[in-house]
């Protein structure tokens, strides 16, 4: 019973400290689940190139031409497809500011046969951009970053001790444990809402609060890693890069895009990152659904720039399977990994999450009211009349 008591004032307090913080990740995160299908119906008559007669320009020459087009953009990488109906797409930053998080996103629609803009989109992407970071550092930089951490980490003691909490002591608990009362005040109802359906929703939350902060802290992330076959010391390493071949060139970006359509079945896309600065003989590749703009998992392959094709050396394969085991982390973290019914649920869960600490506090203002009134009809009873 005392356990239960400091366990109990514990759940109290940490919810009260952390509650606001949770309840904005977790609405956030539910407003991101659908963030890619939000953008695909925002653009939906942009997906598609007024005419497929002819052959495509060359992958190279699309991204030259944007690069023209749009010379004070930082470009962050192209979206190509092998169904030969979709326009290719430029993700890019529109810089506001003096800091990395003071960029606008941006997606500009081509048409891959002609070359010319179908058109711009500056508000889907970028609100999934605002969401995304909001979820992940409330807009507030490293500051932020460092909040929603904490916050995920009193959110994940929160549910382990409310599992505690919930559990039933006695036959007569465990009738009200697994089921709410009905019909019941509101009172009691927020305080079902809270216990009973929390017990069945607090599995769902335990595996999201999991999975994010395997995103988040590098001492979480290496023992997952490990235990689905990775290799953990290479976490925060940087990959392996092609050696230097003196005099011979780069292949184009649309000889690696050639390899990659007569290989991967209709319904896929190709996304040809920017070559990052020390690693310019690598290109860095995405192999993916072609219905997903801003999805940075999937299939991750380093290419040798020299050859056009997978780098062949050592730790290359450790490292694309990390990036694996990372891909599926954030699939469960998102929801997608099984498609809308687990989109659906994921976005359930995330709302039933933000109400956790609201039902809480009620709970907490309804006890503490109780005990004071208890406490002045008792003084009222023993003062003299």
């Amino acid at each position: 019973m005392k356990t239960k008591k400091v366990v109990r004032n514990i759940h109290l307090w940490l919810g009260l400290s952390s509650g606001l913080v949770v309840c904005l990740l977790c609405i956030s995160g539910a407003a991101f689940v659908f963030a890619e299908e939000f953008m695909h119906a925002y653009n939906k008559d942009k997906l598609h190139a007024s005419s497929v007669e002819g052959e495509r320009m060359p992958i190279d020459s699309l991204v030259s031409n944007y690069k023209k087009a749009f010379p004070e953009e930082v470009y962050f990488w192209i979206n190509t497809y092998n169904d030969k109906t979709r326009s290719f797409d430029v993700v890019s930053g529109i810089p506001s500011g003096d800091g990395p998080e003071d960029i606008k996103l941006k997606i500009t629609f081509l048409d891959p046969y002609t070359g010319h803009i179908i058109g711009e989109d500056k508000f889907s992407a970028n609100a999934a951009f605002i969401v995304a970071h909001f979820h992940s550092q409330l807009l507030l930089g490293n500051a932020g970053l460092w909040i929603i951490r904490v916050a995920s980490l009193i959110f994940l003691a929160e549910l382990l001790f409310g599992l505690i909490l919930w559990w039933p002591r006695s036959k007569n608990e465990s009738r009200s444990a697994f089921r709410p009362k009905y019909p019941a005040s509101k009172k009691r109802m927020n305080h079902d809402f809270h216990r009973v359906y929390g017990f069945y929703a607090c599995w769902l939350l335990l595996i999201s609060v999991t999975t994010g902060l395997v995103m988040s802290f590098d001492w979480v992330e290496k023992p997952v890693v490990a235990l689905f076959g990775g290799s953990p010391e290479l976490v925060g390493q940087n990959p392996p890069m092609a050696d230097v071949k003196e005099g011979q060139e780069f292949k184009s970006q649309q000889f690696v895009f050639e390899q990659f359509e007569k290989t991967y079945p209709k319904g896929y896309k190709l996304t040809l990152m920017a070559i990052r600065p020390g690693m310019e003989n690598n290109q860095f590749i995405l192999l993916d659904r072609d219905d997903r703009f801003l999805h940075l998992y999937g299939d991750n392959q380093i290419v040798d720039r020299y050859t056009g094709k997978q780098l062949d050396k050592p730790l290359v394969e450790a490292f694309e399977k990390n990036q694996d085991i990372l891909e599926a982390n954030l699939d469960i973290h998102m929801g997608t990994v099984g498609g809308w019914p687990t989109q659906v649920l994921a976005f359930m869960v995330g709302l039933f999450g933000a109400s956790l600490p609201i039902t809480g506090f009620f709970i907490w203002r309804g006890r503490k009211k109780g005990t004071t009134a208890s406490r002045k009809s008792k003084e009222k009873a023993l003062s003299p009349s």
